[in-house]
């Protein structure tokens, strides 16, 4: 908005000019007393002298007309521009000349109004530094917002600046908060008016310690005083000090600045002393500020002056190594002369070297008949070690068969002793303990590691935990089968008396807790364990 304070000024003027066209439509002094008015209102904030000149031109022709609330009005309007130009004794006699008694309650707001803008400048003036001078100016203003609360109504433009002011620090300043809230967010910040609300607001907002809040309505009545080019502008003085204090000496800077300029442009005496004060503070912030930045670049600028000579010495260590780089190309070229001498030597070292490996080319050859061998016999121990497992089951399968028939024989009454013996499976059962237990030894004396690279396949919470003396369990004599070869599940099951469905389930529950892909989990099993 600052940046842009040229073209709202601009606006103001093309204002003004307008009104100074209409100069010559008048025709009465009723007229000339309603476009002075309107010049006033352009004027009041903006340019005190000019505005003190219609004041004074409406003041003499309320005397030429007799019009006495008209004198009235004016010299409460003069009274304003005394206040806000810092002559506050001349301001007070203006108003000791009315009687607030023969005002309509229109004018008698704006009187006492007038009242408290006057005592709020005599206590800014007194300072703080004399309390008691400055209690009894702030106790007349209190008494003066009491007083315009009273009269005033809902239908006034500025009836929530004065509520705002009369419940400030009172039971009642959250809901008043709330009124303003929803009026200034609803506003274009584009009006005296709307910077007024913003700005008590603002006050609210500080005396319930909503700092951010604070700093936001504060900024808002800066936008719409900056907008109206209004120079008379306290919320900007305001805000620079707010800002000084978090430690924002920039922004702070310039607006402080602005609102001098403004000060002086109007000629307000009072702001002019109060700001002079902050702008001091913030003048010394900004020059120690400056002073330290200053210090920084010193040091940066020796820092950098260092670097230049180091750098400098650099590019003369690189220089002396180009020479050197420049030397030794010379000798590797001598070098290469030599080495070209020694190429037709190094061919015949190559053909003999060739010759050599056509040699060792044959006897790697041999060696992979060899390993090839080694592998077959291999393969046939496997075979043979899965070959006698079968025909061990298979025996165990047969003594079961014998067993069944004996047991028919006797069920036809043929031998009721041979009956009473195979009765029971004991002995098939125990054949087939045995059995496992034989080819578990066998296994893992071949393969000894089987059962821990096994559960290596495996996630840890899935491993296979052996009971105390059992030696292999089902899930892992099936992958010792696989191991061995067999990998057909129909010959699994045959193998270990159970059914296909029953090794497929294992298998399945096997791969499904790998941790490799289960399309590899078979290939892996088979080279599982280290052959003792």
């Amino acid at each position: 908005m600052i940046v842009q304070k040229e073209s709202f000024i601009l606006a103001k003027e093309n204002k003004i000019a307008q009104l100074h066209k209409q100069k010559k439509e008048v025709r009465t002094l009723e007229e000339r007393y309603w476009l002075n008015k309107r010049f006033y209102d352009e004027y009041f904030v903006y340019n005190a002298d000019s505005a003190m000149t219609y004041v004074e031109q409406n003041l003499n022709i309320a005397f030429r007309l007799g019009k006495e609330e008209w004198q009235a009005e004016w010299k409460i309007k003069r009274s304003f521009l005394l206040s806000a130009t810092g002559l506050l004794k001349e301001a007070l006699d203006a108003l000791q000349s009315v009687s607030s008694d023969l005002l309509s309650p229109e004018l008698k707001v704006e009187y006492y109004s007038q009242m408290v803008f006057l005592y709020s400048h005599f206590g800014q003036y007194s300072g703080e530094s004399n309390a008691e001078l400055h209690g009894k100016y702030y106790q007349k203003e209190k008494n003066y917002q009491d007083s315009i609360y009273a009269i005033v109504t809902s239908q006034d433009p500025f009836y929530l600046w004065y509520k705002g002011w009369k419940f400030r620090r009172t039971d009642q300043m959250e809901s008043v908060k709330e009124e303003l809230i929803k009026e200034v967010s609803a506003s274009d910040l584009d009006t005296r008016r709307d910077a007024m609300n913003a700005y008590v607001l603002a006050c609210l907002c500080r005396d319930s310690d909503d700092k951010d809040n604070y700093l936001k309505f504060m900024i808002c009545s800066g936008i719409a005083d900056v907008r109206t080019a209004n120079k008379d502008i306290a919320s900007l003085e305001e805000l620079a000090i707010a800002l000084f204090n978090l430690g924002d000496i920039d922004h702070a800077y310039t607006y402080i600045n602005y609102c001098l300029q403004n000060a002086q442009l109007y000629q307000n005496r009072v702001r002019i002393v109060n700001i002079a004060k902050v702008q001091d503070a913030i003048q010394q912030a900004y020059q120690e500020r400056s002073r330290k930045q200053e210090a920084r670049l010193h040091t940066f600028l020796i820092l950098v002056s260092m670097l230049s000579v180091v750098l400098l010495m650099a590019i003369l260590y690189i220089l002396w190594q180009m020479k050197n780089l420049s030397r030794s190309r010379s000798q590797l070229n001598e070098a290469n002369g030599l080495l070209n001498k020694h190429i037709d030597e190094l061919s015949l070292a190559h053909a003999q070297l060739a010759e050599v490996n056509e040699k060792l080319h044959s006897l790697n050859e041999q060696l992979q008949e060899t390993n090839s061998k080694l592998r077959e016999s291999n393969y046939v121990k496997e075979e043979y070690i899965g070959y006698v497992f079968a025909i061990c089951s298979n025996y165990i399968s047969k003594l079961d068969e014998f067993r069944k028939n004996i047991n028919r024989k006797v069920k036809a009454q043929q031998i009721d002793a041979i009956k009473a013996l195979t009765d029971t499976p004991a002995m098939a059962q125990n054949e087939l303990k045995e059995f496992y237990h034989n080819f578990d030894a066998i296994f893992l004396h071949v393969y000894p590691d089987f059962v821990s690279d096994f559960n290596a396949l495996l996630q840890p919470e899935a491993q296979i935990v052996l009971k105390e003396g059992q030696l292999l369990n089902t899930e892992l004599r099936i992958y010792a089968l696989v191991r061995l070869g067999i990998n057909d599940s129909v010959k699994i099951a045959d193998f270990l008396h159970c059914s296909p469905q029953t090794v497929y389930n294992n298998r399945l529950k096997m791969r499904n807790k790998a941790i490799i892909a289960k399309e590899e989990f078979a290939n892996a099993v088979m080279a599982l364990g280290k052959m003792q």
